[in-house]
């Protein structure tokens, strides 16, 4: 009887510790883009800065600061999109650990309640 309890206990923190590999595994994917996308945002806005340096002419470089602000318009949408499907994915898969769990342990609280049962029954038996 004890060790089927812990052998309960023992089954029941897989789930933990999927959803602990989910998470960090979604942290790591997002601190990777941040880090790759405020590189590549700097690098961008050098650039932009040393072509409105060059720039001579205000109207080319009104336009190059317009251009500028619509890409990086375009790429900050773009970022949290992806960094939204990226969480979504990472919830889907929480969800499903957790319905998984759920059955597996309702399954294993049934195997070990008629364990007990049996045990009762038997030292009933003895007692008599």
């Amino acid at each position: 009887m004890y060790e089927d309890f812990i052998k309960m206990a023992q089954e029941s923190l897989k789930p933990v510790m999927k959803l602990a590999e989910n998470n960090t595994a979604l942290a790591v994917k997002l601190m990777k883009a941040q880090s790759d996308n405020a590189a590549e945002l700097m690098q961008n806005n050098l650039a932009h800065v040393q072509a409105l340096v060059e720039t001579k002419d205000l109207n080319v470089a009104v336009e190059l600061q317009q251009k500028y602000v619509e890409a990086l318009n375009e790429k900050l949408t773009t970022v949290a999109k992806d960094n939204a499907a990226a969480v979504e994915a990472a919830v889907t898969e929480a969800g499903k650990i957790f319905e998984g769990s759920l059955a597996d342990v309702q399954a294993q609280a049934r195997k070990t309640a008629q364990n007990i049962e049996k045990e009762i029954t038997k030292a009933s038996k003895k007692a008599a």
